[in-house]
């Protein structure tokens, strides 16, 4: 009985024990389930939650680095009080760098979760044993959380330590340890207003993180430890090349509110900006007597857009402005704007063959305007190649008044020709002889339109891989392959500029050039099937520029640069209009040559088809009198030949009378200095000479003589002016101030 009593206990208490030990594991599991629910709870919230400290530390701004398309370090940009701290992804640093370090100052680095336990002990033995601190046992993400959390916001001592570690645990678990360590190495400080190891390295040892050797990494990685101590002495000097470029792309970023990124590749190619700002100097130096003080480039890629040479001035420490970008300032541009009107012209019904007139008129209109060509000599009827070529005045204003200003303004805004906004108030005819102010920018790319078959790149200031997008078409290819023709034409420009060699090169280039009409502004483009280019020469005081033309001096420059540009890129020819063809023309009268015509020349006509009923017109200048060649001009041009004493014949009669001088609208200016009496206005038509009568102010006065010119006396007021014949009269109303 006792032993079943016994045998009874002893189940119960084994019941008793295996029931109570269930429940402590139970509970012990259930307590170490809570314990990972929890902390997976917290790392969930961590890495869920944004810490506006982190955040702002890891967004903040970091010194860009600017290189050229070739890879040349143009420029590091300083953060606030001259701090440079370069960010460089950790896979671009070498390992040979992430090594030296980790061995320097975290050797546990990737086996601890951010405290190495096993390092304080060891730092708190030597420093009990040494009675100072001998040793520390920071890891490298408990100093990052140091310069994340800077030691100031924390209290001193122990309290210290543990708040290290708490952020170092909550940085373990919010990044990676790749992440860890590239945020510590790109903001480590070296003292010296250096953060991070590529400024370090740069500082320090002249060299990119890739070139330092074994023992520059040993320094490199001691240095945080003690900057005083440990850093060789600096020698590096940042570099400040294409300053004007550089400052140009950080204005567009923030002209476009963006954040300027770590690193850019730009498209700007140092060496060529070196070789055209040397030219430029060159310039300046030789022509400072002639006022020459300042001096810019632009060159674009014409397939890319993106900017290949940007001088701002020649000499960003010069005196004079150097630090002004002579690219960005509007300038006139002169006679350089014309082709931009010629094109418009041939769209509008000119032909390439057309006669031009060149002789002395105005343009009435409530200003009176009168163009002079720049050596005030005229040359009669002009063949519109040699008109531009020799950049002859009075023919492109003469385009300019039938093709009219508004149709050229908003040509010249498809070109995009921004800074013309707010002048347009104020623009007038003398727009054909470039009056109105543009950029150096502006000039160059819309200039590209013509070896760009019509079309305008997207200008860029990053290294770009592909074509860029272009404009839709601006100008019909044929009449870009025109205008190239003309440009590249030597021959076509002795009339105004003699035989420059500047102009003849082993390649095919277009060319034109311009002067301001106060002589402030002399500028050149220049242009191949690959390459723009245009330099601009003057000062930023606005003063004279003595004795120079728009063809001589920054033309030199404009070359220099497109035959360093052709060994690079070989330009390729010119193509051919598609719907003309070069026949022979009278030179004279650019008409289809008779046997009377002394001079031919070969000029594009447009193509004939079977169903154009259209011949090309036979010239009518050239006719032979019975015993010689006689010369018969348009009535246009009886007062130009008449001044200069030349025989030949008017078309006057048969003719539709016309007044052509002055035009309604034209207002005149007394001159009180000149004595009462002497001063007089020439009135001139066309028409029928015998029949053909002035009424001046009601006064009658008859034709006389071989045309129709009246000389009558020009008093203040305003006068009514009738011409009449027959059953035709044509009449304006003109002011005398």
């Amino acid at each position: 009985m006792k032993s079943a009593k016994c045998e009874t206990v002893w189940s119960k208490l084994k019941k008793w024990f295996a029931l109570n030990s269930s429940k402590s594991v139970f509970k012990i599991v259930f307590i170490i389930l809570a314990i990972l629910i929890l902390i997976s709870i917290i790392k969930l919230v961590i890495l869920i939650v944004p810490n506006s400290t982190v955040n702002q530390f890891i967004n903040k701004p970091n010194s860009t680095r600017f290189y050229d398309r070739n890879g040349e370090l143009l420029y590091v940009l300083p953060l606030d009080e001259g701090l440079r701290r370069e960010f460089v992804p950790l896979k671009e640093i070498p390992k040979s760098v992430q090594q030296a370090f980790i061995e320097e100052e975290d050797k546990n680095f990737y086996v601890h979760g951010g405290v190495d336990y096993f390092s304080i002990l060891r730092a708190f033995r030597q420093n009990k044993k040494a009675g100072r601190i001998v040793s520390g046992a920071s890891t490298i993400t408990m100093q990052l959380a140091r310069i994340i959390w800077p030691r100031d916001s924390f209290n001193v001592g122990i309290k210290q330590k543990i708040n290290e570690v708490i952020l170092a645990k909550y940085l373990e678990i919010k990044f990676s340890k790749q992440k860890i360590l590239e945020l510590y190495l790109n903001n480590i400080p070296f003292g010296f207003q250096i953060e991070g190891v590529s400024s370090a390295a740069r500082s320090f040892f002249c060299q990119e993180l890739s070139s330092l050797g074994d023992d520059e990494l040993k320094i490199l990685a001691k240095i945080p430890r003690r900057p005083k101590d440990y850093a060789p002495p600096k020698k590096f000097e940042y570099p400040n090349i294409c300053p004007h470029f550089v400052r140009y792309v950080i204005n567009e970023y923030a002209k476009n509110e963006l954040k300027l990124p770590d690193k850019i590749e730009l498209s700007i190619n140092s060496e060529l900006n070196e070789l055209a700002s040397v030219q430029i100097q060159q310039k300046i130096a030789d022509y400072r007597n002639a006022r020459i003080n300042n001096g810019s480039c632009f060159a674009i890629d014409n397939r890319t857009g993106e900017i290949i040479v940007y001088v701002g001035n020649g000499d960003f420490y010069n005196i004079h402005g150097g630090q002004i970008d002579g690219v960005q300032v509007k300038n006139q541009p002169g006679s350089s704007m014309k082709p931009f009107l010629y094109a418009l012209s041939i769209e509008s019904g000119f032909e390439p063959s057309t006669v031009l007139p060149d002789i002395p008129m105005d343009f009435g209109s409530s200003k009176v305007y009168v163009p002079l060509n720049f050596n005030n000599k005229y040359n009669g009827p002009v063949r519109m190649r040699v008109a531009l070529a020799s950049s002859l005045n009075v023919p492109a204003v003469y385009l300019l008044y039938h093709v009219s200003v508004n149709r050229y303004l908003e040509k010249l805004q498809e070109l995009n020709f921004e800074s013309l906004e707010n002048q347009r108030e104020n623009i007038g005819l003398s727009i054909a002889l470039g009056s109105s102010e543009v950029t150096l920018q502006e000039m160059v790319r819309a200039f590209s339109v013509f070896t760009g078959d019509g079309t305008i790149p997207e200008l860029t200031f990053a290294k770009r891989a592909k074509n860029a997008e272009r404009s839709n078409q601006i100008f019909k290819k044929d009449t870009c392959r025109i205008l190239c023709d003309i440009l590249s034409d030597n021959s076509s420009r002795t009339l105004g500029f003699g035989n420059p060699k500047v102009f003849e090169t082993s390649y095919p280039a277009i060319f034109k050039t311009g002067t301001s009409n106060q002589h402030q502004d002399i500028i050149a483009l220049g242009s191949t099937t690959d390459y723009t280019v245009g330099c601009w020469l003057g000062n930023f005081e606005g003063q004279t520029v003595r004795r120079q033309t728009g063809s001589s001096i920054p033309a030199v420059v404009v070359r220099e640069l497109l035959d360093e540009l052709s060994r690079i890129k070989t330009p390729q020819k010119f193509l051919q209009p598609d719907d003309y063809e070069k026949k022979e023309i009278c030179s004279l009268s650019g008409k289809k040559p008779t046997n009377n015509c002394p001079s031919v020349v070969k000029e594009f006509v447009r193509k004939k088809t079977d169903q154009d009923s259209k011949s090309q017109h036979e010239c009518n200048f050239h006719y032979f009198d019975g015993t010689k060649v006689a010369l018969h001009y348009p009535s246009e041009y009886q007062h130009w030949a008449t001044s200069k004493n030349m025989h030949g014949t008017f078309e006057n009669q048969n003719q539709n009378l016309e007044l052509i001088y002055p035009k309604d609208g034209a207002v005149f200016v007394y001159d009180n200095s000149i004595p009462k009496g002497t001063q007089t206005i020439a009135i001139e038509a066309v028409g029928d000479l015998e029949n053909t009568s002035l009424i001046y102010d009601g006064v009658e006065f008859p034709s006389s003589g071989n045309r129709l010119v009246w000389y009558v006396p020009l008093e203040k007021g305003i006068h009514r002016i009738k011409v009449v014949c027959k059953n035709q009269e044509d009449s304006a109303i003109i002011v005398v101030k």
